[in-house]
């Protein structure tokens, strides 16, 4: 996935990550059938690239939207992740109440501080997002013309 994302990301103007496919892959995966022999087969998990790290390292990154999804202290974890990966943008939600629904709620961060978007269809929620895009977002230098 991070080769299809360079393969675009240096013609964006914004990047709209979603939740990671994997945060990890298994590392000593088989290439055969791992037989039964009395004991649990233990599975060593190694990281996947982190694909918007990767798009805010870039030398002049385009407005760069990630996502959070967690379990626990929302707020904390949320803005903890939009400062360390530098991103303008951040949208997160609880998992539990996402899964299997039909409804979400996110919480958007960024330089202004949090904004929750209160619970409603998950097609309402993309919208409210893009709609929040489009107040903060600024064109980097270069791709203004003069």
């Amino acid at each position: 996935m991070l080769d299809a994302v360079n393969g675009y990301v240096k013609d964006a103007d914004i990047f709209i990550a979603v939740a990671a496919v994997a945060d990890y892959y298994v590392a000593n995966s088989s290439a055969h059938k791992i037989k039964k022999e009395g004991r649990v087969p233990a599975l060593e998990l190694a990281l996947n690239p982190d694909i918007v790290e990767s798009v805010m390292r870039r030398p002049n990154p385009p407005f760069c939207v990630g996502f959070a999804a967690e379990s626990e202290k929302l707020e904390e974890h949320a803005e903890a992740k939009r400062r360390r990966k530098k991103l303008p943008l951040l949208a997160a939600n609880l998992v539990q109440s996402a899964i299997d629904a039909d409804d979400n709620e996110l919480v958007l961060f960024d330089d202004d501080g949090s904004h929750r978007l209160g619970r409603t269809s998950k097609l309402e929620q993309a919208r409210m997002l893009i709609r929040h895009v489009a107040r903060i977002y600024r064109p980097r230098k270069s791709a203004i013309a003069v």
